[in-house]
């Protein structure tokens, strides 16, 4: 792989008053519903109350987002630490709504991947004898990063004043992460993805780089899968489901690039697509398009052995729901992308226990098996560097349960994993950094060109195994993703362990 190291390039009448000052209030009016305005302290230095009344900006855990209180607290102390011991620092952002992006990523996977990012500052701060220390700022973008332009832009504005030297996380693909991630990176600050899988985020324009794997690499690996299932069972039938919303670009690229990797692969595929459509009123109307691909899957008298679903994790949920309606037997897999989390994603608490406990009785009716291509799981760390015992993933255990607090089985959705392992590879590029250039002070420019060159014998040691970026691309290399079964919640509505290993795949370029 290549080792060059990349180098950004060097962008009066009365009447006509009363207009202009008509014009004026107009503009002031509009601007307020798009711009931050100030309140009297609500939010907090750098987070401030937009016109919808979301509290969204910049915090160093000064302010608490959504549930992440406690967990605020523990990165302002850390902070306030480094900035008491006087030795040089970066400063990495965490990018994301911190509320929640939408219905299928709820609040607490977004806390468990920024407990993942605090726990890398830990990590790399208390390394001995080592410099930069690193400050970790949370940047909220609201819900369905709805206010992510005003944010991003106080982020680039905190490049130079703050020594901002990169930018990580980026929970959900969608066109604002996009436009997001373009912004940022004409800005020239590097950017490493935790959790997005949209394949119009990579570009051979140097800047994006992430641990997660998009969803070319997902279609691959389970086309993959399916081709070895149909070799071990002839007659072994696969059928696909997709969801038609173009707004989308998560499921678009999720049935194309499936399309295509069953073309690559020889996967013989029903030549009946079966179609529904998800949209801004899903809540009123999903439900009933579902309803309807469940009966034409389960009231097949011999269903396919499989269902691709490409589809968001909300709704196969409802598909879900559907498939066991009336008691009703539908005894296939399912098998779909990294955003099946959001079956569970904003599920948490008391409130959501009765809807957990139908899930739970339909799914236990149908008989469903639900597999989906993770980004990665705890024991894709035991397969990458060989036994429990050789890698890093059990001291990172024992920090989250001790810093972070919480069930460990949480670690199992893989998210606070990426969201350690964004942040790390971001603050070891740093590290790199000081022995290339032999600088006193960092620059975001240095951070983007050692993560270029974060591959070979560079790469970096991560939770989830080996973190290494295709050169060209950004994209992740040299590592598997997880074949997971997303099993069903307990009768009471508890989602338990829920994350069951089924086998590392492959990832082929």
């Amino acid at each position: 792989m290549s080792t060059r190291v990349f180098e950004p390039p060097r962008p009066p009448r009365r009447w006509g008053l009363w207009i202009i000052s008509v014009l004026v209030a107009a503009a002031v009016v509009v601007a307020g519903v798009v711009q931050i305005v100030e309140t009297n302290g609500r939010c907090g230095e750098g987070v401030r109350e937009m016109a919808d009344g979301e509290c969204v900006g910049v915090t160093d855990g000064a302010y608490a987002f959504g549930n992440m209180k406690a967990l605020s607290d523990r990165i302002r102390a850390e902070n306030a630490k480094v900035a008491k011991s006087g030795e040089r620092s970066v400063t990495i952002a965490y990018l994301e709504a911190m509320a929640g992006g939408s219905a299928d990523r709820g609040p607490e996977a977004t806390r468990q991947a920024v407990s993942g990012a605090y726990l890398a500052q830990r990590t790399l701060n208390a390394e001995r004898a080592t410099l930069p220390k690193i400050r970790l700022l949370l940047a909220n973008t609201g819900r369905g990063d709805r206010h992510w332009r005003p944010v991003v832009d106080q982020l680039i504005a905190m490049k130079d004043k703050e020594h901002l030297v990169a930018v990580a996380g980026f929970g959900q693909s969608n066109d604002r992460t996009m436009s997001a991630v373009k912004r940022l990176r004409a800005a020239g600050l590097p950017m490493v993805g935790a959790t997005v899988a949209a394949d119009g985020l990579s570009s051979r324009t140097a800047g994006f780089y992430r641990v997660s794997f998009p969803n070319r690499d997902q279609t691959a690996a389970a086309a993959g899968y399916l081709k070895e299932q149909q070799r071990k069972h002839p007659g072994y039938r696969v059928q696909v489901i997709r969801d038609g919303n173009e707004k989308d670009d998560y499921n678009t690229s999720l049935y194309e690039d499936f399309s295509a990797a069953a073309r690559r692969a020889g996967l013989d595929v029903d030549d009946e697509v079966i179609p529904f459509r998800s949209g801004e009123d899903e809540e009123a109307t999903a439900g009933n398009a579902l309803s309807l691909v469940a009966d034409k899957v389960c009231g097949d008298p011999k269903p396919p052995d499989v269902v691709y679903f490409a589809g968001r994790g909300r709704e196969l949920r409802r598909f879900i729901e559907a498939a066991g309606e009336g008691g009703r037997h539908c005894r296939t897999t399912v098998l779909s992308g990294s955003s099946a989390l959001g079956v569970y994603f904003d599920t948490g608490g008391d409130r959501h226990r009765a809807e957990l406990a139908t899930l739970a009785e339909r799914w236990k009716d149908s008989q469903l098996t639900v597999y989906y291509t993770a980004f990665t799981h705890p024991a894709i760390s035991k397969e990458v560097y060989g036994g429990a015992g050789n890698g890093p993933f059990g001291d990172f255990e024992r920090a989250y349960r001790e810093e972070v607090g919480g069930p460990t089985t949480d670690l199992a959705s893989g998210q606070a994993m990426l969201g350690h392992d964004a942040t790390y590879t971001i603050g070891k590029a740093a590290r790199n950094a000081v022995g290339v250039y032999g600088t006193r002070q960092v620059t975001a420019r240095m951070v983007l060109a050692l993560l270029e060159q974060t591959n070979g014998r560079s790469r970096v040691r991560g939770i989830s195994g080996y973190i290494a970026f295709d050169p060209d691309t950004g994209e992740p290399v040299e590592r598997p993703l997880a074949l997971v079964e997303l099993r069903r919640p307990t009768d009471s509505g508890e989602a338990g362990d829920i994350y069951r290993f089924v086998d590392a795949l492959s990832v082929g370029r």
